[in-house]
């Protein structure tokens, strides 16, 4: 069967939408050439574009930036690096590479909290790009390619942590030079907006709940949470207490610090945009301390367990956790915990759901999105939605037992020392960060 002949008025329609068609899509690349400078464009031209490179995962945990990806490099090609480049200034990017062959996968760290430190890039706009070399003449010469977005995820926009009162902006984008996808890195002092913090800190529990309440003197507190004759203490108020201590001293190290509720009787969503679960990521904050303590319900104050556990997230380095552990134990004047239960190393802890893989605690795995398999979507009916379940820019966190308040002596040197506790946190976080 014969198609049937157009007429001439509806080809010279199509005509007319072909051609406005390609005139749009020359705007755009025109459009987007002309977003970069000279400098960008004399850089970005001589860019091999033949291959490319695939992202398969990123994320922020944290101060660090990982991905995944995969490529593929033809015979002549060698010895590839991940590089931050822009023709003047060039950083190599550690990353552990393997290959078959032609065909490479990467990851910049085997751990969640390593990776592109954020905080050491210089201001400057980089590409992230494959470096390899290969033979022109008999010379070694190096090329470049770029990276699509092979992910769900689209830009982020990162705040470095204040240093000397400033700070910087990294927007971290997905653009296009001509037609060819590519990712940047640019890099400039801004000032941190007012609902942007360093650092988020939650008192466990709430004026709701307080936790664990025990008595001064080894009494047992009756149903309303009173004691014989000593001082009843609540294990959300103690919590509050080296919090607030807590945001003093990282205050005082120039550091901006939101508490994920203000006073003692404050009560708190767990999720939501403002919960404890959350603050931290809606804030973009760099890093979440939990703080508790702990007991082990033996009654009158004669629990024999007592010390300092430190939990962290699975794949994590234990960098900060070592110093966390080193300097509370030090100026609050106590020991690691007694407890071999989930215990990894002295003082350090992880503690996982039946997968072995996922963080048994909200406060670990709800703060790191993706990178910690928080999962809380809104589909269970008990709990409302963790927004940030599925982000790939959330804080590192910590979740610290400063103690065993059912140990009378433990409970005394907490409240005894309360900035001790704090001070041990905050200047663990600064000897880490410097």
């Amino acid at each position: 069967m014969s198609r049937k002949k157009l007429s001439k008025k509806t080809r010279k329609r199509r005509l007319i939408v072909k051609i406005i068609f390609v005139l749009i899509l020359f705007v755009i690349c025109f459009s987007m050439f002309l977003l970069f400078s000279k400098k960008d464009r004399a850089f970005l031209e001589n860019l091999n574009y033949d291959q490319s490179g695939e992202i398969t995962y990123y994320d922020i945990y944290g101060i660090h930036m990982n991905f995944n990806g995969k490529f593929e490099l033809d015979d002549n090609f060698n010895n590839p690096k991940l590089v931050l480049a822009n023709g003047n200034k060039e950083e190599v990017i550690d990353w552990n590479l393997e290959h078959q062959d032609n065909n490479y996968s990467f990851e910049t760290s085997e751990y969640i909290n390593g990776g592109i430190n954020l905080e050491k890039l210089e201001n400057g706009k980089y590409y992230l790009l494959i470096k390899a070399e290969t033979k022109k003449d008999d010379a070694t010469v190096y090329e470049y390619f770029p990276f699509t977005n092979q992910t769900e995820y689209d830009d982020l926009t990162y705040y470095t942590l204040t240093k000397n009162n400033s700070n910087k902006k990294i927007d971290i984008s997905w653009g296009h030079y001509l037609t060819y996808e590519l990712l940047s890195f640019n890099i400039e002092n801004a000032k941190l907006p007012d609902d942007v913090y360093d650092i988020t800190i939650d008192p466990g529990h709430d004026g709701n709940d307080s936790g664990k309440i025990v008595c001064s003197d080894v009494s047992v507190p009756d149903d309303m949470g009173e004691c014989m004759s000593g001082t009843s203490y609540k294990e959300s108020d103690l919590n509050f207490t080296v919090s607030k201590a807590l945001k003093e001293e990282l205050e005082k190290l120039g550091y901006k610090v939101k508490l994920t509720r203000d006073s003692k009787t404050d009560t708190v969503p767990t999720y939501g945009e403002m919960g404890s679960a959350t603050t931290a990521n809606t804030t973009k904050s760099k890093f979440n301390f939990a703080l508790h303590h702990n007991s082990t319900n033996i009654p009158g104050g004669m629990s024999s367990t007592y010390g300092l556990e430190v939990y962290v997230a699975g794949d994590s380095n234990f960098d900060l956790a070592k110093l966390l552990v080193q300097n509370v134990c030090k100026y609050g004047n106590t020991s690691t915990s007694t407890k071999d239960e989930f215990k990894v190393k002295d003082g350090i802890y992880q503690r996982f759901s039946d997968d072995g893989i996922t963080p048994y605690y909200y406060m670990i795995r709800e703060v790191g999105g993706i990178a910690t398999h928080a999962y809380v979507d809104g589909n269970n009916e008990e709990y409302d939605a963790n927004p940030y379940y599925n982000s790939n820019h959330t804080a590192e966190g910590y979740l610290l037992e400063l103690g065993y308040i059912d140990n009378v002596r433990e409970l005394q040197n907490i409240l005894d020392n309360p900035k001790g506790y704090a001070r041990g946190i905050a200047s663990a976080l600064d000897d880490y960060l410097n």
